[in-house]
């Protein structure tokens, strides 16, 4: 084991015991909601999860005889090929077209998928084209001006790609593509929304965002007093993580 990669691990550590993770309570709440929206669906529907990639995370929560299709949608063929959670998946670029008929899709759902689009207007359009009339929809994303976004969006994304996954290892595989965080913040995702046609637009957002700074202790605590001023403050435009529910 290098010293890097020592000095890392002990920074983690250390960091880990100081952190209370609520963004991972959001992840959680998320995936809570998609399994109530899930039981929610009649028999016979239809689920699309765009950005469904190598998985779709909520794929378990499925009862055994509730017979609901789930379509995986990604721009990556290679990605979908290895997801074995979906009934059917399909190739797309959601930005510009969903492969779906006009309301056919009972429940449309993301998962840290709208910060790699780079036309989120024109997604969401077409999501309220695909849905049915009362479908719900719901997305998990992180905003645009969280630290961590703005270094993304500010460095040339492979060598961001390159940092990350020296610094958290388990990203590999797992942060592959570029980013661009279109309209990613709480007030605008709103308007877009609403826009679009969706009624009963929410937008849960959480500034908690220090997971990505555990490598080095010292950056985590500013961070950690960072975050903590912005909610203090209640700034929701430096929110770092969002939930959108909406209902077409």
């Amino acid at each position: 084991m290098s010293y890097l990669h020592r000095f890392l691990q002990a920074n983690r550590r250390l960091s880990t015991r100081f952190d209370r993770r609520r963004d991972a309570a959001l992840y959680a709440r998320y995936d809570d909601d998609v399994a109530n929206a899930l039981f929610s669906i009649t028999e016979g529907g239809l689920v699309a999860d765009i950005g469904g990639g190598r998985t779709c995370s909520f794929a378990d929560r499925l009862i055994g005889t509730h017979d609901i299709k789930i379509v995986a949608v990604d721009v990556s063929a290679d990605e979908l090929a290895a997801n074995s959670t979906a009934h059917e998946t399909r190739v797309a670029d959601v930005s510009r077209h969903i492969p779906f008929a006009d309301s056919e899709v009972d429940l449309l759902v993301s998962r840290t998928l709208l910060e790699h689009v780079p036309d989120v207007e024109s997604a969401v359009r077409e999501m309220a084209r695909v849905l049915k009339p009362n479908g719900q929809t719901l997305h998990l994303l992180p905003c645009r001006y969280a630290l961590f976004a703005i270094v993304a969006r500010i460095t040339p994304f492979d060598l961001a790609k390159r940092l990350l996954h020296v610094t958290i290892p388990e990203s590999r595989g797992v942060v592959e593509f570029d980013v661009f965080y279109d309209h990613g913040h709480p007030r605008e995702l709103k308007r877009v929304f609403s826009s679009a046609g969706f009624r009963e637009v929410d937008i849960e957002y959480t500034w908690d965002q220090t997971a990505y700074f555990h490598a080095f202790f010292p950056l985590f605590l500013l961070v950690l007093l960072y975050q903590r001023l912005a909610e203090l403050c209640r700034i929701r435009v430096l929110a770092s993580y969002a939930i959108v529910r909406a209902t077409r």
